[in-house]
């Protein structure tokens, strides 16, 4: 008995696998990881960062990346997503983000801003424009107007800075210093000068979260 095997229909169906395994299989694997890490920024992310009190409504889109799988090694191809500070604009905030969650030491937060400062005068919303540390050109210190009575350092300190300037000065009779921006530099039928509290020094410069 003679058997005639074909076995051309084998031989193409291995060299598709081989090359399934040079090419097609890496792309698949690498655009489903791909897939995968922009489904969670998009998606998955937002939803679970609902606990966290968001005073800029785009933050965790905004600050948060993909870093794609690349190349053909299926073994060793990876995506990650997550959080990375691209601008100093977020203020440290990307990297203190571990800190708020669990809790921990958030440092170099000398100026600590009040509600006052902050819009609508709520602790939910970002901080004014006008009270933010990076538009404070001028900050009179108090303390280094050459008088010995408190109160008249604090007069010549907000004459000095002027309306939109900002006065910092020890609360009297406390031991805590604040930060003050002048709203007008005449005194009220009461004596005192129209100003809003926007800061508190914090002397320590770190915040237990």
């Amino acid at each position: 008995m003679k058997l005639n095997i074909n076995t051309d229909a084998i031989v193409i169906h291995t060299n598709k696998l081989e090359k399934l395994s040079r090419s097609a299989l890496p792309n698949a694997v690498r655009g489903t990881l791909n897939s995968l890490a922009f489904d969670v920024k998009s998606n998955t992310m937002p939803r679970s960062a609902t606990r966290f009190n968001k005073r800029k409504k785009n933050f965790f889109k905004s600050q948060s990346t993909v870093k794609m799988a690349k190349g053909f090694n299926v073994s060793s191809m990876e995506s990650t997503v997550g959080f990375m500070s691209k601008s100093k604009k977020s203020g440290g905030a990307v990297d203190d983000l571990e800190a708020q969650e669990h809790g921990g030491i958030i440092r170099n937060r000398e100026y600590i801003p009040v509600k006052t400062a902050r819009t609508g005068k709520s602790n939910k919303r970002m901080v004014q424009k006008r009270n933010r540390l990076g538009n404070i050109r001028n900050l009179v210190h108090a303390n280094k107007m050459g008088s010995k009575n408190q109160g008249s350092n604090f007069a010549m300190a907000v004459r000095r800075a002027g309306k939109g300037g900002f006065v910092q000065s020890k609360l009297k009779g406390k031991d805590v210093t604040m930060v003050w921006r002048v709203d007008s530099t005449i005194r009220k039928k009461n004596g005192n000068f129209k100003i809003t509290p926007v800061y508190i020094v914090n002397k320590s410069k770190t915040v237990k979260a």
